[in-house]
């Protein structure tokens, strides 16, 4: 896949063409990308992925910061693995924002991309005149020579896939349902840094995990089962994630905290890069009396969690 930041740096002389922000790029953008591959492959030309940069609430709105499946960096890996020819990725800016749907497809579809189809999701507008829909498309397409076509909704176990559902399922700790829908396991990057060490004490050290990217969704708070790549470690490890506050130790800190206890490693891991899978969700936050009835507890949930990967 090549990746182009400009519309004007596209050196075909014809495309199929989508457009959206692809937050995860779960399933239902898998389907549609593979449609969309259909009709290039039909019509002999590249297929092409618009997308941008920024979240379009975003590029309105400096101080919003939205909650993302996936980020940039990720979306373009997920985007290449779909095998799509072609990725714009732009900024969405209020420039762009004022755009009608028309002078959109004029000068960017038709003009730059010299798009013979378009695939619209089945929920998505674009332009300022968002209202106009599908058949507004269409008929703009008659005129530029661009046939247009609409992507039925991608149900998956009776529910219709989008990010937003996705993102509803993690935060209840719904993993297995949102890996179902995303089509791989949910995950997260970030860096270990020290925290508390109250785990260690308890003989189960914990590291801290700092998230790279403040737009990274983060699942709902309680205990997961999860897998997880070290930075320089070739093997996939197993542990336990804690996500939520300190509630056992009463503090002025109100900040979420990401804690994971690798199984059977005692590496120095600080500072480095960890990606983690989700796995299983076991159960939610609680507060303890005491820290050893806190301590109990993890042992539990670390029996739990070795008994899920043990019986899968």
């Amino acid at each position: 896949m090549k990746v182009l930041t400009s519309f004007k740096d596209y050196p075909e002389s014809g495309s199929a063409v989508t457009i959206g922000f692809f937050d995860g790029v779960h399933t239902g953008h898998a389907a549609l990308i593979e449609r969309l591959k259909q009709a290039a492959a039909r019509l002999g030309v590249p297929s092409v992925v618009v997308t941008f940069s920024n979240h379009p609430r975003e590029g309105l709105k400096a101080n919003y910061i939205p909650k993302l499946l996936t980020t940039c960096d990720e979306r373009l890996r997920l985007l290449e693995q779909t095998g799509v020819d072609y990725c714009v990725m732009v900024p969405f800016d209020k420039e762009l924002a004022e755009y009608s749907s028309r002078i959109f497809m004029r000068k960017y579809l038709s003009e730059a991309l010299h798009a013979r189809f378009l695939l619209v999701g089945h929920d998505h507008h674009f332009g300022c005149d968002r209202e106009k829909g599908f058949p507004h498309y269409q008929a703009i397409g008659v005129e530029y020579g661009i046939e247009v076509e609409q992507m039925p909704a991608y149900v998956n176990e009776g529910l219709c896939v989008s990010s937003s559902l996705i993102r509803k399922s993690l935060e209840a700790g719904g993993v297995v349902a949102a890996r179902r829908m995303l089509g791989y396991e949910y995950f997260i990057e970030g860096t270990i840094v020290s925290g508390h060490k109250v785990g260690r004490t308890m003989g189960f050290p914990t590291a801290n995990i700092a998230i790279n990217d403040v737009h990274k969704f983060i699942p709902g708070e309680g205990v997961y089962a999860v897998e997880l790549q070290i930075e320089g470690d070739d093997q996939r490890r197993r542990g336990m994630l804690y996500i939520g506050g300190r509630p056992t130790f009463v503090t002025l800190e109100e900040v979420r905290s990401i804690e994971l206890n690798v199984f059977d490693f005692d590496g120095d891991i600080y500072h480095k890069q960890v990606q983690v899978f989700f796995q299983e969700y076991i159960r939610a936050e609680i507060k303890f009396d005491t820290p050893e009835k806190l301590a109990k507890q993890l042992g539990q949930d670390r029996d739990t969690v070795k008994e899920y990967f043990s019986k899968r």
